[in-house]
């Protein structure tokens, strides 16, 4: 039984979309997909420094501060490119 958490997920979408009807839909696959991506490729990353035994502990508060200093930019007026720049 080393399949357990798989399981439980699996368990958890059925349940979930009985109770749902818009939730095992494309769009909403998509959403989802689109909100997790971020999160995956720093995953990735991450893994691959702890695996050659290193271990960086910065890099969500790095995403946190590049996330603010970009809304803030986008804030004052500026356009989005010059705030992915900086």
């Amino acid at each position: 039984m080393e399949q357990k958490s798989l399981i439980a997920l699996l368990v958890l979408i059925a349940i979930v979309s009985t109770l749902s009807p818009n939730f095992f839909t494309i769009n909403n696959l998509f959403n989802i997909l689109q909100q997790t991506s971020v999160n995956a490729i720093m995953a990735v990353g991450m893994t691959l420094v702890i695996l050659t035994s290193g271990i960086d502990l910065s890099v969500g508060s790095l995403l946190a501060l590049t996330g603010a200093v970009a809304a803030s930019i986008v804030g004052i007026e500026v356009n989005a490119l010059v705030a992915v720049a900086a």
